[in-house]
């Protein structure tokens, strides 16, 4: 989940968007959105196809790292 809330960030952040706006395209709630990125929430399968979408990303590159190995190293 951890890695998940990290990678989420980076990726938000990278193309220069708010919470707000990234929870808007996703249909989440803001505050749903924040929580998933402290890794506060556990989010359901759907949302995570939600925000991924927002972000024009396959679902798979959330849980990657930057070199495409899941974070934290090999697995």
């Amino acid at each position: 989940m951890l890695a998940l809330a990290r990678r989420l960030r980076q990726m938000r952040r990278a193309r220069e968007l708010s919470q707000e706006a990234l929870a808007g395209l996703a249909g989440v709630h803001p505050k749903h959105l924040s929580e998933i990125e402290r890794a506060n929430k556990d989010p359901r399968a759907t949302t995570v196809i939600r925000i991924a979408d927002a972000l024009g990303v396959p679902v798979a590159e959330l849980y990657e790292g930057p070199s495409g190995e899941p974070p934290g190293g090999r697995a």
